[in-house]
């Protein structure tokens, strides 16, 4: 179940099962749904406060993002969602 800002200031924020268990630490994979406009500066903050681009070959559905220590999150958009 995602988890919603009541007065819809925040991101919308759910969890995801992995398919396959991770040997490293990130065992919780967080998704984090913006706006299609809003996605870039929340990747460049992200950059700016230490982390790495993993992945950009779905965007821009999502981009993989992670911190110093190899936890990995996505951006999310709305655009080029399948169906």
């Amino acid at each position: 179940d995602p988890l919603v800002d009541p007065v819809g200031q925040g991101p919308a924020i759910w969890f995801q099962q992995m398919d396959q268990a991770r040997p490293q630490r990130n065992r919780i994979h967080f998704d984090v749904c913006v706006p299609h406009d809003e996605a870039p500066r929340r990747i460049e903050a992200a950059l700016a406060a230490g982390g790495r681009l993993v992945s950009a070959t779905r965007a821009p559905a999502f981009w993989v993002l992670a911190d110093p220590e190899g936890n990995e999150a996505c951006v999310t958009t709305w655009q080029g969602r399948d169906g």
